[in-house]
């Protein structure tokens, strides 16, 4: 009552100017990151942003449950219940295990590591990859006797460059997926030769980059038998085997939530009976920030709609956006800079507003550049901040010159090699 109350007795034009006051207060502390050495937590912004818009009446609350896309939200929660499952039962450990003990140089492990986070990342979430393989990939380093900071940054490129190829592969293509409707195959059909060539060049440069430290030679013996729970490793992984096999029969985006969240139920419920694993367990490694970041950016966004102040911004981009090829050009170094300036969730949101529902080459060009422009620094990605928080706990510390030195050569390279071939392979 009290908020109709506040929206009936407020003109459109207070309503609009508040509407825009948080929306640009909220995306303004997004790239801030911290004010005056105190963090600022991405999660607890949009928050904030969301319920700023109930409190001044731009939206009800009704609406702001309308404007929540409960498609994206469930489609995360179930595909980082299946990829815990895989954790909690070492499914991480026997990989980089087996890698280390059939690498007989650095850059062998090197190309097998890009390679397997790569298609680990198309098959899951990124972000969750990238925190459960971080630990594992540095007590293998340590054990390999070779430093870790090369194979911490690679870690991070290899997982943004990889969930590019599917619309499971990050939450920003989650997003894309549910608002454009683009199937799951006709996704990747474009997308995994685009995702390949990137991977190659990514996988050259990083080695480029960081060559002398790759020079040393390593010591395969050193590596440590990794306990495995093989039983509950065989049910996540058939069970995730199984949903992707179901997201490539899918006719439509709209089933991968529910593709997606029977999966990951599947697991929740029956891994304790094939494991020691609980519930718990599961549930408590489920990343609840980027959830809690999406639910406060729907609401953000729909007060946006809902002021009239999206049609602003729309405007504002036509132009721009109206043209083939100069509109491709134009959205992907837009969204390569705001991909940078407030991390690419929030970015593809945005720009989610000025894409043309039926434009498919807009819609990947969207998908593939605000991912590979989080690979230019530290903060350009949450999958990034995961990995180098990760690595901190474990003692490796990875500076912003580390990972700069391979990030923005593989941004460049990729962002150029991407946006060329959307351009030659998907109709405009």
């Amino acid at each position: 009552m009290a908020v109709r109350f506040i929206r009936a007795s407020l003109p459109s034009s207070v309503t609009l100017a508040l509407a825009t006051a948080v929306f640009l207060v909220t995306y303004v502390l997004i790239s801030l990151r911290t004010i005056r050495r105190f963090p600022i937590e991405r999660p607890g912004v949009a928050m904030l942003g969301g319920a700023l818009m109930l409190l001044f009446g731009v939206l009800t609350p009704a609406e702001a449950l309308l404007a929540i896309n409960l498609n994206v939200i469930l489609l995360l929660v179930g595909m980082m219940i299946l990829v815990s499952g895989l954790e909690v039962c070492g499914f991480f450990d026997l990989v980089s295990s087996r890698i280390a003990s059939r690498a007989k140089s650095q850059i062998s492990f090197l190309t097998w590591l890009m390679v397997a986070t790569a298609t680990l990342s198309a098959l899951v979430v990124n972000d969750t990859v990238a925190l459960l393989v971080t630990p594992v990939v540095i007590r293998t380093a340590r054990a390999l006797r070779v430093n870790p900071v090369p194979y911490v940054v690679a870690v991070a490129i290899a997982a943004n460059v990889g969930s590019v190829a599917t619309e499971v592969g990050n939450p920003q293509n989650a997003f894309i997926a549910i608002r454009s409707g683009i199937p799951f195959v006709v996704f990747s059909a474009y997308l995994l030769p685009v995702t390949v060539a990137c991977l190659a060049v990514s996988i050259g440069l990083v080695w480029l980059v960081f060559r002398k430290e790759f020079a040393a030679p390593i010591v395969a013996s050193a590596v440590p038998p990794v306990p495995v729970q093989r039983r509950g490793v065989a049910l996540t992984f058939g069970v995730m085997i199984a949903v992707s096999a179901a997201f490539l029969a899918s006719p439509s985006p709209v089933w991968l939530p529910l593709v997606a969240l029977a999966g990951g139920s599947f697991v929740l419920f029956f891994l304790p009976f094939f494991s020691n694993v609980t519930p718990r367990a599961l549930i408590a490694k489920v990343d609840w920030g980027i959830i809690l970041f999406f639910i406060g950016l729907f609401i953000v966004l729909g007060g946006v709609r809902a002021s009239g102040l999206s049609n602003t911004i729309q405007d504002g981009f036509t132009s721009a956006l109206g043209g083939r090829s100069g509109g491709l050009v134009w959205l992907v170094g837009l969204s390569a800079l705001l991909s940078n300036l407030i991390s690419n969730v929030p970015a593809v949101l945005l720009l989610a507003e000025v894409v043309p529902q039926n434009s498919t080459q807009l819609w990947l060009a969207l998908a593939a550049s605000s991912t590979l422009a989080g690979n230019a620094t530290i903060l350009g990605a949450a999958c990034n901040v995961i990995v180098v928080q990760g690595a901190s706990r474990d003692g490796v510390t990875v500076t912003m010159k580390d990972f700069v030195k391979a990030g923005l050569p593989v941004t460049a390279a990729t962002l150029v090699l991407s946006t060329v071939l959307i351009a030659l392979l998907v109709p405009a």
